[in-house]
């Protein structure tokens, strides 16, 4: 009989059918029939789950009809007959099917467990995970894909993948998508790449993406794990700020280990230093800045392990070998368990600092130092014009020959003394005097001159002068006393012979020099530089050559006036002098005058000589010094003055409103008790504008020197001779 290939449905069908034909006609057809229709269910796996419902079905048929015809007994046996005729075949395929359905239950509730711990895990994972098929659209979506797009799930899953990219970027994914489809590469070198991802509220933010592709029999799905990469993106932002901040600031910041290998260098360090981050990695700190471990250095170390951080000065090296001075802070730093790791150093170069804090302080030192040789000065300088002026007087009354010879003597040395506190007044105001345009090169040459003929014939004298050098406005013979002391001082300092070197050139100070010493100015200067390779001068005491009294020549041999008169020339000519020196190697002093205004050279007008004596002029004489006042009384009275004396200012006043327009001249002393000269001053020229006044001084401030010297007629410093004060006032007589 054949059977025909129907549903589950319809071999039901069928399968009863032949039951009851059976079970209501007895045809044997209707039994062979049910029990072939059996076989093919089972043969074909359908309907197996059904039998028992089919056989309750027949059953309960048969059972109703039996009450119907009262014929139960013979029923029962008909279906019992039937139930071992039609079950007993199939009895042992169904405990297999019974426990391959036990078996592949218990499979499939292992595997629902399997699948609710992953999609746990998916939900809980705090990236999106999101898989699409083929065609781009997106098939499952876990709650981080809701937080960080601000889609739900309902309102993604059957859309394409390109909602959530900006739209600039979409043909850059398509073409990814389609690459690992083909190829199962990305096209990326990275396992990860980032881009950027689009929120439902239409806002782009960067994101990392890492996505895989994978198959089965229903076709071929991609699943692409997201992270929102937003906090991470601004802290690198933060921290490329920051390395920005290290690489523009103009300090020197370094790391380095505790076996002192270096590593990080920013570029301030690679600007002050001179080598790149590259040539110090892994390099020890201690041998590539230092010269020697000095105990400071030594000390920073113990410090900073045992307090966490040191601050100091340290004296380094650069890549070219030049010495500089750092203001180093160091910080110790640790790993995450709390061990110390490495040390943070922040280094200021404070080279040009301690140069010009030198300098302030040697300024601050000489200017004190000439406070006081200044004040000794001047009351020497009291102390000397009275024996000066005597001793010409005695000269010339005494007849004796032998007598004549001793106040010879005693007149030289004074005269000696007054010329050593005329050095001492140079340094601590500085030289005062007519100015005139100088031809700096002339003067280098007549001193070239006076060196290759008297210096020893073991020392080269060379000499190099820029062409087209600058004038300089100026004394010529301050200026040559200034450098032949240099040349004399560089010529001692080289006893077993070896070169001097006199330079001249132009340099215009700007900003950057200025800051480099206290005393320059912007503007053009003229730079001499005197060089030996001499013995040197040792540092701790390159600071004080310039103060009086000071030598380091053997004694007999140097006043220690040399260096200290020179530098106060220099300062009268608005100049200044800056000294280098290495031990062993030599010395160069380069000497800076600032260039002169006008190329065109003053004449000096020759004066007509005239006699000096008087015709009975009253002079006023004011000082308050008696032995000087007496002396010069004498003096003026001699050559035919009159004379009357003041003690001080306010006395001085007095004497001419009684005497008023006969006083003719006066002679002024600038420092007086009571009122002192300047005041003085002040007030007879209010009482007449047309007073002629010389003002007298051992020392005149060099701040007031200029308000003085528009005050008076001329001035005349002490100690003078008689020639000297009878000049003077002849000059000013007309």
């Amino acid at each position: 009989m054949q059977i025909r290939n129907d549903t589950p449905d319809e071999l039901r069908k069928q399968y009863m059918s032949a039951l009851q034909d059976y079970l209501e006609e007895g045809k044997e057809k209707s039994l062979e029939r049910a029990y072939e229709l059996g076989r093919k269910a089972i043969a074909d796996g359908r309907g197996i789950l059904d039998m028992a419902a089919v056989h309750r079905d027949v059953l309960v048929t048969v059972l109703t009809q039996a009450v119907k015809q009262e014929e139960i007994e013979e029923t029962l046996k008909k279906a019992a007959q039937f139930f071992s005729e039609s079950i007993a075949p199939f009895e042992m395929t169904l405990r297999g099917f019974h426990d391959s359905i036990t078996e592949l239950y218990n499979v499939n509730k292992i595997l629902e467990q399997s699948e609710m711990k992953f999609r746990s895990v998916v939900q809980a994972a705090n990236d999106a995970i999101i898989s699409s098929k083929s065609n781009g659209n997106i098939i499952s979506w876990n709650k981080c894909a809701e937080t960080i797009f601000g889609y739900s799930e309902e309102e993604v899953l059957g859309k394409p993948l390109t909602i959530l990219i900006p739209e600039r970027l979409r043909y850059i994914h398509s073409s990814r998508l389609e690459r690992l489809l083909s190829t199962g590469e990305s096209g990326y070198n990275e396992k990860m790449f980032e881009s950027y991802g689009l929120k439902k509220d239409g806002s782009e933010f960067p994101i990392e993406i890492s996505i895989a592709a994978w198959k089965t029999e229903e076709g071929t799905f991609y699943t692409g794990i997201v992270r929102d990469i937003t906090e991470r993106k601004r802290a690198q932002e933060k921290i490329r700020e920051r390395a920005s901040l290290l690489n523009i600031t103009h300090d020197a910041i370094a790391v380095r280990d505790l076996e002192h290998r270096l590593t990080y260098w920013n570029k301030g360090a690679e600007r002050l230093y001179g080598w790149t981050e590259d040539e110090i990695k892994g390099k020890n700190a201690n041998e590539l800045l230092y010269k020697e471990e000095s105990p400071g250095l030594m000390e920073a170390k113990k410090i900073v392990i045992e307090r966490g951080k040191w601050p100091g000065e340290l004296c380094q090296v650069t890549k070219d070998g030049k010495e500089i001075t750092v203001d180093s802070r160091w910080v110790l730093t640790y790993d995450l368990k709390g061990a110390p790791k490495s040390i943070l150093i922040i280094n200021t170069d404070v080279t040009e600092k301690k140069k010009l804090e030198a300098q302030f302080l040697r300024a601050q030192r000489m200017d004190s130092l000439g406070t006081l040789a200044g004040g000794i000065a001047h009351d020497l300088n009291n102390i000397l014009t009275p024996i000066m002026l005597s001793l010409q007087i005695l000269k010339e009354e005494c007849p004796d020959e032998d007598k004549r010879k001793m106040v010879d003597i005693l007149e030289r040395n004074t005269t000696r003394g007054a010329d050593l506190i005329k050095q001492v007044l140079l340094f601590a105001r500085g030289a005062e005097g007519e100015h005139r345009t100088v031809q700096v090169a002339y003067l280098i040459s007549e001193i070239g001159k006076v060196t290759k003929e008297t210096f020893p014939k073991s020392i080269e004298v060379r000499f190099s002068i820029s062409r087209g050098l600058w004038e300089v406005t100026g004394d010529a013979t301050q200026l040559y006393q200034v450098l032949m002391n240099l040349c004399v001082n560089a010529r001692d300092a080289m006893p077993k012979g070896g070169i001097l070197e006199i330079s001249a050139e132009n340099l215009f100070i700007d900003e950057k020099h200025k800051r480099m010493n206290i005393e320059a100015k912007i503007g053009p200067y003229i730079v001499i530089t005197v060089t030996d390779t001499g013995t040197g001068i040792p540092p701790e005491i390159l600071d004080k050559v310039f103060e009086p009294f000071f030598t380091t020549k053997a004694h007999g041999k140097g006043t220690g006036l040399g260096l200290s008169t020179s530098i106060g020339i220099i300062k009268s000519h608005s100049g200044f002098i800056d000294v280098n020196s290495e031990v062993g190697k030599g010395t160069a002093f380069k000497v800076y005058l600032p260039s002169a205004a006008t190329t065109e050279t003053q004449q000096v007008k020759a004066q007509e000589l005239t006699p000096n004596t008087g015709n009975g002029e009253m002079i006023l004489v004011v000082d308050d010094e008696v032995s000087i006042r007496e002396v010069t009384n004498v003096i003026l009275e001699t050559n035919g003055y009159r004379v009357i004396t003041a003690a001080d200012g306010a006395e001085a006043i007095s004497l001419y409103q009684e005497k008023g327009t006969e006083i003719k001249i006066v002679l002024m002393d600038m420092a007086m008790p009571v009122m002192d000269g300047q005041t003085c001053t002040r007030e007879l020229r209010k009482i007449n504008p047309e007073i002629k006044i010389i003002a007298v001084s051992g020392l005149i401030e060099k701040e007031t020197f200029s308000k003085v010297a528009k005050q008076v007629n001329t001035l005349l410093n002490k100690p003078y001779s008689s020639e000297q004060l009878l000049k003077t006032i002849k000059d000013i007589s007309g």
